[in-house]
């Protein structure tokens, strides 16, 4: 099997992100980050266990499938904007980030911190060919969130106790190859935020000296 290539960003991708006191996540995140490759994980071992017919008793088992990609996604775009914040002009309030959950809303500042940086042509992998396209991936995600899908969907049309068309287990194996790509480029990218500041700042200091001097 051909190995995917992974994102390819303008920066080197440290092991390690270098991150300030003052963070949405208390500086747990390296912690944080490998919880959200470990929901990851279990995303895939609950998809590799899933029966793939559509027998109504089994149809609701893709929530939780979901739910975990979901909240996996949420983290790795967390980490994006707070590496990205510094290149805005006005960076994402902490406390802010650590208490949302709405998806849409750091799928927006993400493609801010994209634009900001002129990252679009690399910003890419399967099923985000453009910020557009990203941002269409984010929303489709964040309507297959089960309880919010099951409230809101139309029941005349599936009846009751189906579970709606955008969690139909065909289009979930649809859409969680795109995740997983995702996921990839979300960490790269912040990976590459981080570089990208930390040459900022030798070059800013580089640049003291001279004046010192």
């Amino acid at each position: 099997m051909k190995k995917k290539r992974s994102p390819i960003l303008p920066f080197p991708i440290g092991p390690q992100r270098e991150r300030s006191d003052s963070t949405w996540h208390n500086r747990a995140g390296i912690e944080i980050e490998l919880y959200a490759r470990s929901l990851q994980r279990s995303a895939k071992v609950l998809l590799g266990n899933l029966d793939r017919s559509e027998d109504a008793k089994t149809a609701w088992d893709v929530g939780p499938i979901m739910m975990l990609y979901r909240e996996a996604v949420e983290l790795q775009m967390k980490f994006l904007v707070e590496e990205g914040g510094r290149f805005l002009s006005s960076p994402t309030d902490q406390l802010t980030l650590a208490k949302t959950r709405s998806i849409r809303w750091l799928g927006q500042i993400v493609c801010q911190v994209v634009r900001a940086v002129q990252w679009e042509p690399e910003f890419r992998c399967e099923g985000v060919s453009n910020l557009v396209a990203f941002s269409a991936l984010i929303a489709e995600l964040d309507d297959m969130e089960p309880v919010a899908a099951a409230m809101y969907s139309d029941k005349t049309k599936h009846g009751f106790g189906d579970v709606p068309p955008q969690l139909k287990k065909a289009k979930v194996l649809e859409v969680v190859p795109k995740l997983d790509a995702l996921l990839d480029l979300l960490s790269a990218t912040a990976d590459g935020l981080a570089a990208a500041a930390q040459f900022m700042k030798l070059d800013e200091d580089s640049q003291g000296e001279e004046t010192i001097q």
